[in-house]
């Protein structure tokens, strides 16, 4: 501020002068001279605005510098994992456990009490001791057996009804033929589980027959004719366990080795049989004691629910034929339990 106040009196002063000169000297006319005047005046001006401009413009400011800081060592930098907690599985709304009693199995004592027997016996109400029925008797089934004696027809009928047999019982030691359609309805009996005796002598007469399926079933077939002359040595025809430790010889009757009595038949008694190879069946009892594959009179097969006799029971003594039948039918049943559980 002071630096201009200066400039203005310098160019003041000037300007007095410059028209004292011209007074005094009268030299020179009045337009030159306030020419020159401006033009002074007008520098002046000029040079007073560029000093006031060159004033006005600050130096910039010191930048001051950022002190360089100490270098640090970066430690390892440890990520905190974050345990997130398993995913919540939706509730399961428990139904209440139902819990059934237990219900225990009938023994089989209790389920002989209601089975069901069809028994044809063609030899029933003739002069001759009725074994299988007194077999039947002993056992306190007579009330659960349907005995159509020697009718064919009856027995047809119940086979083919829709009553379901426990147990089948064929006695077939009359010389009348069980045969053709009876063996069609035996394979339905065996489809349906149920247990079958069979006493048959004339094996060899319908061996080609309807009877093969049956015999495939079982795992056995024809073996040998067995003949008998009026004067035959008895002793040729003793009947070997071959399977004494068998329960069919033990349950419920302790049973040995069979010896013909009072024979009743003659000529053809009846026939042996062979074992089909890999079969499950077996002989029981037969003609010869060391022979286990040929010669069976008693044969057993499908889990013991099929009981094959191929000799003539009156041909033996009555009592311990009662309790041969006793046994044949006791575990027939017990075989016929066993399928059912």
């Amino acid at each position: 501020m002071k630096t201009k106040i200066w400039i203005v009196s310098i160019v003041l002063t000037l300007s007095l002068l410059l028209g004292s000169c011209s007074v005094l000297f009268g030299d020179g006319s009045d337009s030159l001279e306030s020419t020159r005047v401006a033009l002074a005046i007008q520098q002046t001006s000029l040079a007073m605005g560029q000093a006031e401009a060159a004033r006005q413009v600050e130096p910039p400011a010191e930048v001051q510098e950022v002190p360089v800081q100490p270098t640090y060592t970066l430690y390892p930098t440890y990520t905190v994992q974050v345990v997130e907690p398993p995913a919540e599985e939706p509730e399961v709304t428990e139904e209440p456990e139902v819990i059934e009693e237990s219900i225990p199995a009938v023994s089989f004592e209790e389920w002989m009490k209601d089975v069901n027997i069809l028994l044809y016996d063609d030899l029933y109400g003739r002069a001759y001791s009725p074994v299988i029925e007194n077999a039947i008797d002993a056992l306190r089934l007579s009330s659960n057996t349907k005995n159509v004696g020697d009718a064919m027809g009856d027995f047809l009928s119940e086979m083919n009804s829709s009553t379901t047999w426990d147990l089948i019982i064929i006695g077939a030691e009359s010389r009348d033929n069980i045969s053709g359609e009876y063996f069609d309805v035996l394979i339905d009996q065996m489809d349906r589980g149920s247990s079958i005796i069979i006493e048959v002598w004339y094996l060899d007469d319908v061996f080609f027959g309807r009877v093969q399926p049956i015999f495939q079933r079982c795992g056995i077939t024809f073996h040998k004719d067995w003949q008998r002359g009026w004067n035959s040595n008895l002793n040729d025809y003793l009947v070997y366990l071959l399977k004494p430790d068998d329960p069919m010889f033990s349950n419920p009757n302790p049973i040995k080795m069979l010896v013909p009595y009072d024979t009743e038949w003659f000529q053809d008694i009846g026939d042996t049989l062979e074992l089909i190879s890999g079969t499950d069946a077996v002989l029981l009892a037969g003609r010869m004691p060391k022979e286990h594959s040929a010669y069976g009179l008693v044969a057993e097969c499908l889990d013991g629910r099929m009981i094959w006799q191929t000799f003539s029971t009156h041909d033996y003594k009555d009592q311990e034929m009662t309790s041969l039948w006793m046994n044949y039918i006791y575990n027939a049943l017990q075989a016929r339990y066993e399928y059912l559980q």
